[in-house]
């Protein structure tokens, strides 16, 4: 399917059960049951508790359904799936573990070349001369006086490691989020976690649908997502009823929304 066809598709995709939609955006009120309650200024420790509680159960069954959604996509139905609250949680459960460890390579790879190009800088400012003197200072420091007391060359070294390392990141984190998807797509479709992390495969099938593609489709979804997102933060803002308005419609639109799209996207593989 050309993208085009896709994310106007995916965008009345949520229209086709609007039982459906509103059962899974009930789902979200119940995760923002917490935030909800501050709002009436209703505060309790073991109620909070038990809120986090839920609100994690809960949120991990929305996994589980948005890989249904998502299986559904891939197999062109455009039927908006049943809840099956046990398979649910169980398909949540394995989305959250592709997801851990397809996140986990970047952050320990940006964490290393972080401490690589951060040790030289920060070992040369976090010196026993400089501490003595920030120490002196009586604890009235400023910005101006940490910006003195170290030499200028040493900020700029500093400031050039965050930039690399920043820049790294980031394109360690939008090939991985690529990667991430993808294995998505592969579990919803095989149903096995082996096969989400079988890389080779992943790979190819990356290739298939197309780097540029796959990429286009994540800057159209996050513009989307973006612009429902500030809508619902205005939604949000009004009093009480705001933030269940917005957790009943908006985010259950962007769950069905986007895994729709996903699978449309890897339909063709």
């Amino acid at each position: 399917m050309q993208l085009g066809e896709i994310i106007s598709d995916a965008l009345k995709y949520p229209f086709n059960d609007y039982g459906k939609w509103l059962v899974l955006g009930v789902l979200f009120i119940v995760c923002s049951l917490g935030s909800i309650l501050a709002q009436f200024k209703v505060y309790n420790n073991i109620l909070s508790l038990i809120l986090i509680v839920v609100s994690v159960i809960v949120s991990i069954i929305v996994l589980g359904y948005a890989l249904s959604v998502l299986r559904n996509g891939i197999d062109l139905s455009d039927e908006i799936p049943d809840f099956d609250w046990t398979n649910n949680f169980m398909d949540g459960i394995k989305y959250v573990v592709v997801t851990f460890v397809y996140f986990l390579i970047p952050t320990i790879i940006v964490s290393i070349i972080s401490f690589i190009t951060g040790y030289g800088p920060l070992s040369k400012i976090l010196t026993q001369q400089n501490m003595q003197k920030f120490a002196a200072l009586n604890g009235t420091v400023t910005a101006n006086d940490i910006f003195n007391i170290v030499p200028k060359e040493v900020w700029a070294s500093l400031f050039t490691s965050i930039a690399i390392t920043a820049i790294i990141a980031l394109i360690l984190f939008i090939i991985f989020a690529i990667f991430d998807y993808v294995a998505l797509c592969r579990l919803a479709k095989y149903d096995s976690l082996g096969e989400a992390f079988a890389f080779k495969e992943v790979f190819s099938d990356i290739k298939e649908i197309g780097f540029l593609k796959i990429f286009a489709y994540l800057i159209i979804a996050l513009v989307i997502s973006s612009i429902v997102g500030i809508i619902l933060a205005f939604v949000s803002a009004v009093p009480f009823i705001g933030i269940i308005v917005a957790a009943l419609f908006g985010n259950s639109f962007l769950i069905l929304f986007n895994n729709r799209a996903l699978g449309l996207l890897y339909s063709d593989v």
